[in-house]
């Protein structure tokens, strides 16, 4: 595996890496992932703030402010997530979407999260630690 992850948002104006190794791959399953997403669950990389680099198309950027600690940056053109920063749970790291990385990568969920909250459809892989 490269030691840096690369991604885009669907339209390809923001672009972005991220320098390996990373902190953990997780599968979140709480509610305020799913209404930003739109899905079942959001699949996230993350890793130290320090390691992403911005390539392009900073000034398409927008972030909402879902909570006090919690914020989602977003490409204004085509809407799909760039990053999320939760400073509760992981201070100084950086959330990137595992559906937005374009470059080759094998980075499994190592763990689920907020399965207490996953949507009533959702069956919970056994295969992968679930910390609440």
């Amino acid at each position: 595996m490269k030691d840096i992850i690369s991604g885009q948002c669907h339209c390809g104006t923001v672009r972005w890496s991220a320098s390996l190794p990373h902190k953990v791959a997780l599968n979140c399953h709480c509610n305020m992932c799913r209404a930003l997403s739109g899905a079942d669950y959001s699949s996230w990389v993350i890793s130290p703030a320090d390691q992403f680099n911005l390539l392009s198309g900073s000034e398409n950027i927008t972030t909402y402010q879902a909570t006090e600690r919690f914020t989602k940056s977003f490409c204004s053109r085509c809407g799909a997530t760039v990053s999320c920063i939760n400073d509760d749970k992981f201070p100084d790291h950086i959330y990137v979407a595992k559906g937005n990385i374009t470059s080759e990568f094998n980075l499994p969920p190592e763990i689920q999260v907020y399965t207490k909250d996953k949507a009533d459809w959702v069956t919970i892989d056994e295969g992968i630690p679930v910390i609440n």
